[in-house]
């Protein structure tokens, strides 16, 4: 694999999702714009996570765009255990209900997304979901 790829920047994000009545959040690094009009995003999620369970199921999530301020003790809460064993939000304060009914953080982040999937590709390891903007 070219060194080059190594190069490529990435941001944080908390993903975040309701199935149910149950919140979930996971940590992944891709999230982009891909369009503008309409507004769209790109979400890549590993398939063995149980946020992508839920997206595929509900179709809906929101991304809590990090800050370099985040706290390592986010990433273990978020990204280190499943969501199918622990609920990963407990303990965790600094939450409000969106609109759509799901989570977003109030702390450590620049700024919140919410989306709608409107496609998605199949990957092999991930599913790469393609969703319109619904509040950011």
């Amino acid at each position: 694999m070219s060194n080059a790829l190594y190069k490529i920047s990435y941001g944080l994000y908390a993903i975040s999702t309701n199935f149910y009545g149950k919140d979930n959040a996971c940590i992944v690094n891709t999230v982009q714009m891909v369009t503008e009009t309409p507004t769209r995003i790109a979400l890549a999620v590993n398939k063995n996570c149980f946020t992508h369970e839920v997206i595929a199921q509900t179709g809906e999530f929101n991304v809590s765009v990090l800050t370099v301020e985040a706290p390592f003790e986010l990433f273990k809460k978020l990204g280190m255990q499943s969501g199918r064993d622990v609920d990963k939000l407990d303990g965790i304060s600094y939450i409000k209900r969106e609109e759509n009914g799901i989570i977003s953080l109030t702390e450590y982040t620049n700024a919140v997304i919410c989306a709608k999937v409107v496609s998605s590709v199949d990957l092999g390891t991930h599913t790469l979901f393609i969703a319109d903007v619904t509040k950011s």
